[in-house]
């Protein structure tokens, strides 16, 4: 049969590995688009198939579409889920608009309804249409390429075994198996830019312009996420090379940033953020081209984006805000270790002529010259350290700066003090006091690692 949906739908479900013994969970308002795939989920295997309906009151015929599709799924003997929540008193609560808010809410409870009964996937109605007119809708916006690829086939749970197919494809396959459905009348209604589109746009570009205008835009999201998946690819790769996390914050090596292609710089710091946050949401191209270019342009900078911080020095970019804990100076034992800042700090008492090899994250120091106990402490307004073969004393804080530590990282770095004055600042610089000499019978061996 030619209106037959079925064919391309098993296709469909195939290609994203959903199995006859998966229980999914169909989304279904009642319209054709649900109503069409909840009876091609029936035709496939309605043992392991449940519906959910969200009734969110904001029409007056709200709840006669939750007992249209009640009845139906009584009558067919499919597991069915109301449920009614107040989405007006959670817009009005979060600010957000009636569609968005309305999307955010019927998606989460459908993700907390499927887990909870044991549901593998989620169903979702969603055509070639609805495709075209997303893409062209985030094409007014100014979308890149991301943008560009649309609504995808399947993103964790949710699955569109529909996406393949057109509105008028679904109305007579409906019309040809006696499909009942309802019609939602907000859909025609032109205050949304969707319907807008939908409804002026969409028919004026076909109409006027390329009769083949929705399959085409189809084809570019197709083709346009195909080449986005290489690309973020790609950067996945390069972050998951070379990022690293410290204290609750993200670093990445600037040289390597700056021998990307602009364009996989940009994703590179996409994929950074929504590393560090979970998510994109508030991001734009303004956000990231301006950070961009304060990479290209700052030694150092520190840029405030939609709840988080980023920076950089000279070295380094970071990503979120250090989360050091503060902590109060400690006696360091010789021999012995002691935790803080993030590091661990460990003495070693050597006599001279078994001393092995000095490695990068250690100092020698002449025991007979220090004044003992020793302390580890935070920085100090007013600190001075004299640098090992250096001229003078130098305040910390220049030394920090010298050494491109991060401003919020320099109260948590440890100095490590006698009871005369500073002798090494792990990662930074060493003083002059007690060097080895020829004199020298006993060695005090420094070593820092981070915790």
């Amino acid at each position: 049969m030619e209106c037959d949906l079925f064919p391309a739908f098993v296709q469909n479900l195939a290609a994203m590995s959903v199995s006859k013994q998966d229980r999914v969970l169909v989304a279904v308002s009642g319209g054709p688009d649900s109503m069409a795939l909840l009876h091609l989920f029936w035709r496939w295997n309605a043992r392991k198939i449940g519906v959910f309906h969200l009734n969110h009151g904001f029409r007056e015929t709200a709840a006669r579409d939750a007992a249209f599709v009640r009845d139906w799924c009584r009558d067919k003997h499919i597991p069915v889920e109301i449920q009614e929540y107040d989405i007006n008193r959670y817009l009005a609560a979060s600010g957000e608009s009636k569609q968005q808010g309305a999307r955010k809410i019927r998606y989460q409870l459908l993700k907390n309804f499927a887990e909870a009964g044991g549901f593998h996937r989620i169903a979702l109605g969603h055509h070639g249409d609805d495709q075209a007119e997303t893409v062209l809708m985030r094409l007014l916006r100014g979308a890149g390429l991301h943008g560009l690829g649309g609504i995808p086939m399947q993103r964790g749970m949710f699955i569109r075994p529909l996406l393949t197919v057109y509105k008028e494809e679904i109305l007579r396959y409906c019309h040809t198996f006696e499909v009942p459905y309802v019609q939602d009348e907000t859909n025609l209604e032109p205050i949304y830019l969707r319907n807008k589109v939908r409804q002026e746009l969409l028919p004026l570009l076909a109409a006027e312009y390329n009769p083949e205008i929705v399959p085409q835009l189809v084809q570019l999201a197709d083709l346009a996420r195909e080449d986005e998946l290489e690309l973020q690819a790609r950067a996945e790769e390069i972050c998951r090379r070379h990022m690293r996390w410290q204290k609750g914050q993200l670093i990445f090596p600037r040289a390597r940033f700056l021998e990307l292609s602009t364009a996989m710089q940009r994703r590179v710091l996409r994929r950074l953020l929504e590393i560090n946050r979970g998510h994109l949401r508030q991001i734009t191209f303004v956000h990231i081209e301006g950070w961009r270019r304060q990479i290209l342009e700052n030694s150092t900078f520190q840029l405030a984006l939609p709840q988080v911080w980023v920076s950089g020095n000279v070295d380094h970019i970071f990503v979120g805000t250090f989360s050091g804990e503060s902590w109060e100076p400690v006696e360091l034992p010789i021999p012995g270790q002691v935790q803080v800042g993030g590091f661990t700090l460990r003495a070693e008492l050597w006599e001279k002529d078994h001393l092995p090899p000095r490695t990068a994250d250690s100092e020698d120091f002449d025991l007979a010259q220090l004044q003992l106990p020793l302390l580890v402490r935070p920085r100090q307004e007013g600190d001075r350290l004299r640098p090992f073969g250096g001229a003078g004393s130098k305040k910390v804080k220049d030394l920090l700066i010298d050494a491109r530590i991060p401003v919020q990282r320099r109260d948590y770095l440890p100095l490590i003090c006698d009871q005369e004055s500073i002798l090494w600042i792990p990662t930074v610089r060493r003083s002059d006091r007690a060097p080895l000499t020829e004199s020298t019978r006993r060695v005090l061996r420094l070593n820092v690692s981070h915790s």
